[in-house]
């Protein structure tokens, strides 16, 4: 009885930094990223609260007709804007690793969660998810009329749902997501009272249900950490028009897959398309 009470007391404690560990800013890998993409720019937000929130920004334009068409006049506008949630694991300028190659014709954002990166303050799950409700309004206030859609891997998954169930987005990518946390933690530790223990239960299955968005949802076959079936839950409740992928690979591993980004690009290009076209359910 005491060992499982020590057990059930040290997990309260740490549950927390299990659930936002933080992580700091890669000043070399930040660097690298500049010399490759030299548009890539510090974003800041102040929150009502006084935290300071910083990502990155990779604005992109595209070329639009603004003379009649039997001209060759031409203009640019502002990329579609893709805002990526990480993981709890991740810092911002991880997502620009690769995201700028694979979707060259989409404006880029990444903002830490508070206590990663040169984010103050620290995270909780009602002060990200408020936060990503500010993060979004400023890029709409920033790209009025243009195009906002929500990307959200693991954790972020549920705050990028927290988002699409909340305002206009106009696509959500899902990449190993999950029904809640509380589940994924009581599957996890079968002995534990995780529902009485667990703080922060980030539950998505209530925003599921009012998502329009379409969606898709990327789960990994060997995922061990969040296993597939919590994907599939919420997928069962998600209103909107979806295209759940399986992918090989595990919970990170995942990123390695060689039909990762192209399926993410043509799913975010198809809907910029008006060409998204849900595949039938079994």
């Amino acid at each position: 009885c005491l060992v499982y009470a020590a057990y059930m007391g040290l997990m309260y404690v740490l549950q927390d930094s299990q659930v936002f560990p933080g992580r700091a800013a890669d000043a070399a890998l930040v660097a690298q990223l500049r010399s490759y993409h030299p548009d890539l720019t510090d974003l800041t937000l102040t929150t009502p609260d006084g935290a300071t929130l910083a990502g990155y920004l990779l604005p992109r334009t595209l070329p639009v007709l603004s003379a009649p068409q039997d001209s060759a006049a031409y203009g640019t506008a502002p990329a579609p804007v893709l805002l990526y949630f990480q993981g709890n694991a991740e810092e911002a300028a991880s997502f620009f690793l690769w995201a700028p190659a694979e979707l060259p014709r989409f404006t880029l954002a990444a903002v830490n969660y508070r206590g990663y990166g040169a984010s103050t303050g620290k995270a909780t799950e009602h002060a990200v998810k408020a936060d990503a409700l500010d993060i979004f309004d400023a890029f709409a206030a920033r790209y009025p009329a243009t195009p906002i859609a929500v990307m959200g891997r693991s954790l972020g998954a549920g705050v990028a749902a927290y988002v699409a169930a909340r305002r206009p987005v106009s696509a959500v990518v899902l990449v190993t997501p999950y029904d809640s946390i509380l589940s994924v933690g009581q599957a996890a530790h079968p002995l534990l009272p995780v529902r009485l223990l667990l703080r922060q239960p980030f539950d998505a299955l209530p925003d599921a249900a009012k998502v329009t968005a379409p969606t898709l949802f990327l789960t990994a076959s060997q995922d061990t950490l969040i296993p597939e079936a919590h994907a599939q839950a919420l997928a069962a409740v998600w209103a909107g028009p979806k295209d759940f992928r399986r992918l090989t690979g595990g919970h990170n591993s995942i990123l390695d897959n060689p039909d990762y980004w192209p399926f993410i690009r043509d799913f975010l290009t198809a809907v910029q398309n008006g060409a998204f076209q849900a595949p039938r359910q079994n």
